[in-house]
């Protein structure tokens, strides 16, 4: 393992996630303290992670550091994300981690949009699916069989199961930025972003809790030259997925912690074994992110920027819901 001694790592909010986020800047040997405003969720989480947890206003802790140096991972509930990164913002703050979605809805992380111009600041937006070991050797297998030709994604919610999520109502209302546009998100960071897409949406008066729709369909080209399609049913089976095809077959991450090749011309699928043993100790992907970020390489993060576009350009559209080009 690192050793990251010399970084100053604050995680905002000892959530679940925090956990999480916890083992891995320990496991890197960094300077690294939880901060939150309940006393009981920091005594139990600097418990169950033997991580300091500081119970204090974020403002009143931030008085005692060196803002411009310090890392900070934002991991409190989504309706708040916002909110604490421009705190941060405002007071100083240089190298940011912000749990995807960095905002409960595009209103919101668009007022950190505003709030960042004139700022030499690029927040990264937790994505952390980029780092599975199964997308970094698709990446590098579509390279070795002489590129990407076409692919397809689904991003089918199990909604019988978010009663168990206690999520708010807000929240549900914009559960695609929240919680699907992880699929969307690696399946275009390898394939590139849309150049073409045609969108359909249906499904409005079938779940309640997400005015714009329940089903969906589209399929497009890309900055590439790269077709692909996708759909989802959240009214019906399914789960997450991607394929990607190459002139030797298809490479296919369902469930996307693993990847299984289909050879073309056979019927045959084979799983392909992976160097995981970091998504199998840590929660997947979030070793090798959080590295990414201490050492400030960008090649696989998305700046809180280009995350706007994003929402913009691509999941407002799948989304049912007019593009903003920006």
């Amino acid at each position: 393992m690192e050793n990251y001694i010399n970084k100053n790592v604050v995680i905002v909010g000892p959530g679940g996630i925090a956990k999480d986020y916890a083992k891995v800047v320990k496991a890197l040997n960094t300077n690294a303290i939880a901060i939150g405003r309940n006393k009981e969720r920091c005594d139990l989480f600097e418990k169950e992670t033997g991580l300091k947890c500081i119970s204090t206003p974020l403002e009143t802790y931030l008085k005692t550091i060196d803002i411009a140096s310090t890392y900070f991972i934002i991991s409190v509930n989504t309706e708040n994300l916002g909110f604490v990164m421009r705190d941060l913002i405002s007071k100083g703050a240089k190298h940011i981690l912000v749990e995807k979605p960095a905002g409960i809805d595009k209103e919101d992380i668009g007022l950190t949009i505003k709030l960042l111009e004139g700022k030499n600041v690029f927040p990264f937006v937790a994505y952390n699916r980029r780092f599975y070991s199964s997308f970094q050797k698709a990446i590098k297998l579509i390279e070795q069989q002489g590129g990407l030709l076409s692919f397809s994604f689904e991003f089918t919610e199990w909604v019988h199961e978010l009663a168990n999520y206690n999520k708010t109502k807000e929240a549900l209302e914009h559960w695609l930025l929240g919680n699907s546009s992880h699929v969307i998100d690696v399946a275009f960071f390898i394939g590139g972003l849309p150049k073409e897409m045609h969108s359909y949406t249906s499904g409005s008066d079938i779940i309640s809790w997400h005015p714009t729709g329940a089903q969906f369909a589209g399929a497009g080209i890309t900055t590439k030259g790269v077709i692909f399609s996708y759909q989802a049913n959240w009214a019906s089976a399914g789960r997450w997925g991607v394929e990607f095809n190459t002139t030797e077959g298809k490479l296919i991450l369902r469930p996307m912690e693993k990847l299984f090749f289909q050879k073309k011309g056979e019927l045959t699928i084979n799983e392909i074994e992976l160097d995981n043993k970091l998504d199998v100790e840590f929660k997947p992907g979030l070793y090798k992110q959080v590295e990414a970020f201490l050492n400030g390489d960008s090649s696989n993060m998305i700046t809180l920027q280009n995350h706007y576009k994003n929402v913009n350009n691509v999941l407002d559209k799948i989304n049912g819901k007019s593009v903003v080009v920006i």
